[in-house]
């Protein structure tokens, strides 16, 4: 018994030394997606000012591939002492379970939930070389040229997926899918005329919209962007229902002591409120939430839960 609770006071002791020196290095925030898309904008951002709060610098490790599965499974198999973070989004915290056979990790068991960032929309878009002006210019065409209009899917289980294969499914459309490792992959081909067609989040497309490289069509937002106001909604274009807010947060590997989960959680709600660094995620399209870990919880399960029932609806698979 005495040996018991030795063993225990050692471990109340580290733990709480643990909570007064934490962290006395660099935390690492894996983005499980290439640099260029939304994901990696939103976490460069955080990262600042999160690293700010905290005095020590939050460091970004890009990990893509399989729709951020590979990323996000190497985190969860982290030493869970709140130095490593990943970052969670729509697809690889809601989508993707639902799609993939296998993702390498299971959302309740392998994560402790930090912090949720917020939501953004995405935003429908044509190469302007095209005749298409609108949802309804580009249904005519897709249905005039069936199979022959070529799409990018910017991350197999991600928002840019799942977007235009409900869309199609909805509008009874046929599309030459072309799939990219990421957002930015997927810009590139955009702009070159490699492909026609793209949705993607606001963050990562809004500087090309605004530029002239890309033509808008319509937002997925339950109302307009403020930065693209004179752009319909789906829903005013007669799609109800079609709302679709990606959304940003972060997790640790699940056993992160609660201590440093709770002072994460307090840098990433400074960073929100910084006045240097909320104007730049608001001027990204973000619609910022933050609040306390569990927020990110409730955000997994009811996501998951809405987009498992869009997926078998529509019979979208990982290919």
């Amino acid at each position: 018994m005495a040996r018991f609770s030795a063993a225990l006071l050692a471990f109340a002791l580290a733990t709480s030394a643990h909570a007064q020196t934490f962290p006395v290095k660099p935390v690492k925030m894996v983005v499980p997606f290439g640099p260029g898309g939304s994901s990696d904008v939103v976490g460069r951002i955080m990262a600042e000012g999160a690293s700010e709060a905290l005095g020590q610098p939050m460091l970004i490790e890009n990990v893509p591939g399989a729709g951020g599965n590979i990323g996000t499974a190497r985190a969860a198999r982290a030493a869970p002492d709140g130095y490593t973070l990943i970052e969670c989004t729509i697809g690889t915290c809601a989508i993707n379970p639902s799609i993939y056979a296998q993702v390498g990790y299971d959302l309740r068991k392998d994560f402790a939930p930090v912090f949720l960032v917020g939501g953004v929309m995405n935003v429908f878009t044509v190469h302007p070389s095209t005749a298409i002006k609108s949802i309804a210019d580009l249904v005519a065409y897709a249905k005039a040229n069936p199979g022959r209009l070529p799409t990018a899917i910017g991350g197999v289980g991600s928002s840019n997926h799942i977007t235009p294969v409900w869309f199609a499914s909805i509008a009874g459309l046929d599309m030459l899918y072309v799939p990219f490792k990421g957002s930015g992959d997927s810009i590139t081909a955009l702009l070159s005329a490699q492909v026609l067609f793209f949705v993607d989040n606001e963050p990562s497309i809004l500087p090309q919209i605004k530029s002239g490289k890309v033509r808008p069509l319509a937002v997925t937002g339950p109302r307009r962007s403020a930065f693209l106001p004179d752009v319909p909604t789906m829903e005013e274009v007669g799609y109800k229902g079609f709302v679709i807010e990606p959304w940003y947060g972060f997790q640790a590997p699940a056993g992160t002591p609660r201590a440093a989960v709770e002072k994460l959680n307090a840098a990433f709600n400074a960073a929100i409120r910084n006045p240097r660094i909320k104007p730049r995620l608001e001027e990204a399209g973000l619609r910022l939430i933050g609040g306390a870990p569990e927020r990110l919880g409730e955000q997994i399960k009811s996501e998951s839960e809405r987009w498992a029932k869009v997926v078998k609806a529509n019979n979208i698979k990982a290919e």
